[in-house]
């Protein structure tokens, strides 16, 4: 893919998008069965409470939440009460332990479908104390027991929002069309665009602002560098200019025609002191080379908890510096020569992401201390540490480094040719390596005919999507929703029957289910693990029956 280099954009001004949640707190009783009672703050000194309810690593997260749910279930990440995966702790007299891991009290139960939601009619969230831990609060309109609603959304994560009765991220890894991203973002720094499945600020059809363009490659709001030819800041007067980095003047030939953008000084020695042709902090760091070999020790201190603090607004983050790479040499052009200069990149592949565990101890606090969890919890959720980055156009043909429109997901893009085979010391569910076209046929393949980056630089979480989004016989998600269209599927195991999808961007959560009976199984239209289930179109149908039609067809084994 052809890879756009003719924009900049300022670094104060980046839409360094994260997602934010509001307080997921309860108004119920704290101490009543089946509220959540997910205390956090803002991580400040003194009082803490932590209660990280679906997202604890320690028994310490896990500390205040009421309910008796003191243990952290840690392949689960949930907070529970009792059971096995408790130690065998018990529950107090007039109350049992359910399934699940929680106490409530003797007498509530949930029925549930072979999907595990809930069959039962409820009239407040009490009814639903028994119920999985995506469905704890009851909805008094449909009488359902739900994951969430607008005004409770304690079983939630803290970087999710309530819609249609589930706790879905308000910034979906993976989107479909632009009204998906709706909520994605803060004030100022909105992504209520799909581009190339990723929320961002613009797409093809959201087009940006204010005079600026979109770069699809990112789907980022920048301002026009040159005439926009690929490559090169070209130019025929110094108008065309004015949104370039410091290179702000049109140098002509001698004879005419078209020209490039220039820094308007005479001398290499003028860069970084008169003129500045790198966004701050790039800026402060001026080195000359001949080869990219010259820039290999060179680096910027970039403020990663200024960065987190910017976007979120959670006072409680601190600074703290991170030593970032300017490992790339670009000709940057002057009025009278080309000179070169160390810079952050020149294509997206020379841009690591950044581990904001590197810097945990100072922008969040004491590593192991609550005030620190609880920062976590509001910046990243449930999600990896990782601020993911790609490469800015600012001039000619190189850039700097800048976390993507939603640093939760990855956006840089590779111009490079996939290798026609590599390694294979993982799966395609797994991160890892960049993995070989060779690898799994034909399913590497197909992912990297539409992300080369997975074959090239590395297989992260955005190719695992690419996986349930390209190939045609795998999935790494089964069993689940994510990713699916709306419409009924088939489980795994085929004898347990099917399970419908809403088709909501973000919702991992099964609808409803069905169950086959004894020595009967679900059959797909297809012989791919995400082909629709085949559908009963008449209650006489064998292996269907009463309120049976539009839901999967039970064959005999």
């Amino acid at each position: 893919m052809t890879k756009a280099r003719f924009f900049t954009i300022p670094f104060a001004l980046v839409a360094l998008l994260l997602l934010m949640a509001q307080g997921c707190g309860s108004d119920d009783d704290p101490d009543a069965f089946g509220s959540g009672g997910g205390k956090r703050n803002d991580g400040g000194a003194g009082g803490d409470q932590i209660c990280l309810l679906n997202n604890c690593d320690l028994d310490r997260d896990c500390a205040d939440c009421s309910g008796e749910r003191t243990t952290c279930y840690q392949k689960e990440h949930r907070c529970i009460a009792c059971g096995p995966n408790a130690g065998n702790k018990s529950c107090k007299s007039g109350s049992y332990c359910t399934k699940y891991g929680d106490c409530v009290p003797n007498g509530v139960t949930c029925a549930e479908d072979n999907a595990g939601v809930p069959t039962i009619s409820c009239n407040n969230t009490a009814d639903c104390g028994a119920c999985g831990p995506n469905f704890r609060v009851c909805n008094p309109g449909t009488n359902k027991c739900v994951g969430c609603l607008p005004d409770n959304v304690t079983n939630c994560q803290s970087t999710d929002t309530c819609k249609g009765d589930t706790c879905v991220p308000k910034c979906p890894k993976e989107c479909n069309q632009d009204g998906d991203c709706g909520e994605c973002g803060v004030p100022g720094r909105e992504a209520h665009a799909c581009n190339k499945h990723v929320c961002a600020q613009c797409s093809p059809t959201k087009p940006c602002e204010g005079g600026k363009v979109c770069d699809l490659e990112h789907g980022t709001c920048v301002s026009p560098c040159g005439l926009g030819r690929p490559g090169k800041s070209n130019c025929t007067e110094n108008g065309n200019c004015a949104g370039c980095e410091g290179t702000t003047s049109c140098k002509i030939p001698v004879n005419g025609g078209e020209g490039v953008c220039a820094a308007p000084v005479n001398g290499c020695s003028d860069i970084g002191k008169g003129v500045i042709v790198l966004p701050d902090p790039f800026s402060r760091f001026t080195n000359a080379c001949s080869n990219d070999n010259d820039c290999s020790n060179v680096n910027a201190d970039l403020n990663v908890g200024k960065i987190l603090r910017d976007v979120t607004g959670i006072g409680g983050i601190k600074d703290g510096n991170l030593s970032y790479g300017m490992r790339a040499c670009a000709s940057v052009e002057v009025l009278d020569k080309s000179c070169g200069v160390c810079v952050p990149c020149k294509q997206d592949t020379d841009c690591q992401d950044i581990d904001a565990t590197q810097v945990a101890g100072d922008i969040f606090g004491p590593l192991g201390s609550i005030g620190a969890a609880i920062l976590l919890d509001k910046a990243f959720g449930p999600n990896d540490h990782k601020i993911h980055m790609f490469c800015q156009n600012v001039a000619g043909d190189y850039g700097v480094c800048l976390p993507c429109p939603n640093m939760l997901a990855r956006c840089a893009q590779t111009n490079e040719n996939v290798p026609p085979s590599g390694t294979c010391n993982h799966t395609v569910c797994e991160t890892g390596d960049a993995l070989g076209v060779n690898c799994e046929l034909p399913c590497v393949a197909e992912v990297c005919a539409k992300d080369p980056y997975c074959c090239i630089k590395e297989w992260d979480y955005q190719c695992k999507v690419d996986v349930d989004l390209y190939c045609k016989n795998k999935t790494c998600e089964p069993d689940k929703c994510i990713y699916r269209e709306a419409g009924w599927y088939c489980f795994e195991d085929q004898s347990n029957g099917g399970y419908r999808c809403s088709g909501e961007p973000g919702v991992e959560q099964i609808a409803e289910g069905r169950q086959c009976a004894l020595n009967q199984e679900c059959r797909r239209e297809g012989s791919g693990p995400k082909d629709p289930a085949i559908l009963c179109t008449s209650e006489s149908t064998p292996g269907c029956g009463p309120n049976s039609v539009g839901k999967p067809r039970c064959f005999d084994r």
